[in-house]
Formats: C-alpha cells, sequence, structure tokens
C-alpha cells in the first residue's frame, strides 16, 4: 500500500467521521456516490469505488458515537503514520500495526457482547490493513 493510498484512505475515514458527527449517516451512499461517480464512470466495476459507496449503506442508525470516534481515530492513525514515514520514521508500521491489532482485538470483544456485522466487517478491514502493511515494511527493510 502506497503513502498516497494511506494518507487518502485516512482523509476518507477523516471525512466519515464528520459526516457522522454532523448527522449526515442517512446521506453517507449518496456522498460516496458522488464522491466516486468520476471514478465509476470510468470503471463501473471499480473495486475500491463499489466497496466504499457498499460501506456507506451499512452505517448502523445507532451508536453514531462509536462510529465517530472509531473513523476519526482510524484516519487520524492512518495520516500520522503517512506523515511519520515522509519525515523518515521507520517506527510508524510497527506503531500502526500494534494500535490496528488493538482495534480488531477490540472490536471482537464489542461483536462478541455485542453482536453485528458491521464489527466483522471493521475488523476485516482492519486486517487487510495490517496484512499489507506488514508485507509493505518487509519489502521495504530488504
Amino acid at each position: 500500500m502506497t503513502l498516497v493510498t494511506k494518507a487518502m484512505l485516512g482523509v476518507i475515514q477523516l471525512a466519515t467521521a464528520a459526516a457522522i458527527f454532523a448527522g449526515m449517516v442517512d446521506r453517507l451512499p449518496a456522498l460516496a456516490k458522488w464522491l466516486f461517480q468520476a471514478e465509476l464512470a470510468e470503471n463501473p466495476n471499480d473495486f475500491l469505488a463499489t466497496k466504499i459507496i457498499s460501506l456507506a449503506g451499512l452505517a448502523p442508525a445507532s451508536d453514531l458515537g462509536f462510529y465517530s470516534v472509531y473513523f476519526a481515530a482510524h484516519g487520524v492513525l492512518h495520516v500520522g503514520v503517512v506523515i511519520a514515514l515522509l519525515y523518515g520514521a521507520t517506527w510508524a508500521h510497527r506503531v500502526a500495526n500494534a494500535v490496528l491489532w488493538a482495534f480488531v482485538t477490540y472490536q471482537m470483544f464489542e461483536w462478541v457482547t455485542v453482536g453485528g456485522a458491521t464489527m466483522l466487517v471493521l475488523s476485516a478491514i482492519d486486517l487487510g490493513i495490517i496484512y499489507l502493511t506488514y508485507r509493505e515494511n518487509r519489502r521495504a527493510s530488504c
């Protein structure tokens, strides 16, 4: 995963947190479609754009405080990692993975105690990011 992709993911997560905080949860699918309309016009089957749009439609109507904090924390983490890596901080990948593992652990605890498919989806995304970050860090150190 390149730095640009991580930065974009962080910005998308921060924008999602802001939208939730502003009470725009019901408008997230339309906002996601608007953001990716150019990409979808070029490639209607674009994997990232279609996944983000479908995830925007899964936003729960309850416990919005948790999701606002969740997306804000993830966005700050990703943008912070990008900034740290741009300044040459080789430890940034390890710290990001440790924080993401903590998120996954908490999310699995929430899933076991409360339930809901959203926690599984968020954990799967985090596990994918952990894997990609691990591969990228390993490739950079070789």
